[in-house]
């Protein structure tokens, strides 16, 4: 246990967070989508080839299957001529052409198609000279050795029959899915995607395109909050903005509780005297998880269980908010979906410039991130101020600078999380 659990155990830090709000999620239920549908979507069984990929010997290139035998020594002084018996195209079966297996023959065969088995290599059209000015047969010069097994995708090369060739709890994409295609797949079994309430909290909130009052501004965090969320792969409800008043806000949780899965607050959770989402949540009787997180910005997040139900709270402030979202919230909300890659990976780059703003608590700064052929460079972004909406659009990673009066360095080496489904 930490040194700041053991003086509070409701005072945590990021990954005992993480890990308060993960370790009790029990599997999601399941599923049948059709294949289109299940893009974005998290498999909820291992997937085992059903049979060999490719099914038949096929032929990697367009040019002449031979037998490697009948090369041996050729060159360009002393080139082999084949005879070419026939002519094999992608989609005919290894029944439609003609089989002589003299080892001075040749087929003409295409990308694709099945080799026959009496030939045990492919000459490249490029490297091979077609010659239809001999008597009897059209014929090919080869005019170099090749060895077996050359050009030639064999049976179950790519997948044996009876591999698992994808892992339940993967998210499909695209290459997921020409996985599953390549197998006749037109179902697919995935877990059910988790439903996510977005309850954004104060007076001073309006919804865009309705006319802001004096001292209003727009609701921002919630639309990105829900927009990320749906990135991730969940059902949203997002609610209009509630009033800074308890019973509105145990109303509005306990409505949310009813129809959702996870409930996310955002706004309402720092120590002012209008922030009534913690005695909101307490009056429901929510347990606890924790109140306060060991990170800046977001340092009031706290979380509650309602049975199977978790409450998430995250401040309003734009940054914190931002912030709460990659490192506490990614995390359940994938684990949820069902996802065995729910934690968040940390990198190493080097700093560009320096932050030496001071803090008492770990600090997480908005980055650009880029690759060398070296190395990850990392860029603080400029004017990342915490209520500062405008830096969110460059950002594509989170920074850790670690806790104290020193801050980072330009070239010094720091850990990163990148913003990434």
């Amino acid at each position: 246990m930490s040194v700041i659990s053991a003086l509070n155990p409701l005072t945590v830090s990021v990954s005992i967070a993480v890990m308060k709000m993960t370790r009790d999620r029990k599997e999601p239920l399941t599923e049948i989508v059709s294949l289109e549908d299940s893009l974005s979507r998290v498999l909820a069984n291992d997937f085992v080839s059903p049979f060999s990929l490719p099914p038949f010997r096929r032929a990697a290139m367009d040019g002449y299957a031979i037998c490697a035998a009948a090369s041996t020594g050729a060159c360009r002084e002393k080139p082999v001529l084949l005879h070419v018996r026939d002519e094999v195209r992608a989609g005919q079966s290894e029944t439609n052409y003609a089989m002589d297996s003299g080892i001075m023959n040749a087929v003409r065969i295409f990308t694709g198609a099945p080799v026959p088995s009496d030939y045990d290599c492919i000459v490249m059209q490029e490297t091979a000279i077609a010659r239809n000015d001999l008597r009897d047969f059209p014929s090919v010069q080869i005019d170099r050795s090749y060895q077996k097994g050359q050009h030639i995708a064999e049976k179950g090369e790519d997948v044996p029959e009876g591999m698992r060739a994808l892992y339940r709890g993967a998210a499909i994409r695209a290459k997921e899915i020409a996985v599953l295609a390549s197998f006749g797949q037109t179902e697919v079994t995935v877990y059910r995607k988790p439903v996510v309430a977005i309850l954004p909290v104060g007076d001073e909130l309006a919804l865009p395109g309705e006319a802001l009052r004096s001292g209003q501004i727009f609701d921002a965090n919630s639309f990105m909050v829900s927009a990320r969320l749906r990135e991730l792969g969940t059902e949203v409800i997002r609610q209009s903005p509630i009033p800074d008043c308890p019973k509105a806000l145990e109303v509005a949780i306990n409505n949310a509780i009813e129809q959702a899965d996870i409930i996310v607050t955002t706004g309402g959770v720092s120590v002012g005297d209008y922030d009534y989402v913690k005695l909101a949540a307490e009056s429901l009787g929510g347990e606890p998880l924790f109140t306060k997180v060991v990170m800046r910005p977001g340092t009031p997040t706290s979380a509650y269980q309602f049975g199977s139900k978790l409450l998430v709270c995250l401040s309003g402030n734009p940054s914190a908010c931002f912030a709460g979202v990659e490192l506490l919230l990614r995390p359940v909300i994938l684990k949820a979906a069902g996802r065995t890659d729910y934690r968040s990976e940390w990198l190493e780059g080097k700093l560009i410039d320096a932050i030496h703003k001071p803090s008492p608590y770990p600090r997480y700064a908005r980055a650009f991130v880029y690759r060398t052929e070296k190395e990850w460079m990392v860029e603080p972004l400029r004017n990342d101020k915490s209520g500062n909406v405008a830096a969110f659009a460059r950002a594509n990673a989170l920074v850790l600078i670690q806790a104290g009066g020193a801050g980072a360095d330009a070239g010094q080496e720091v850990r990163f999380v990148s913003l990434t489904i």
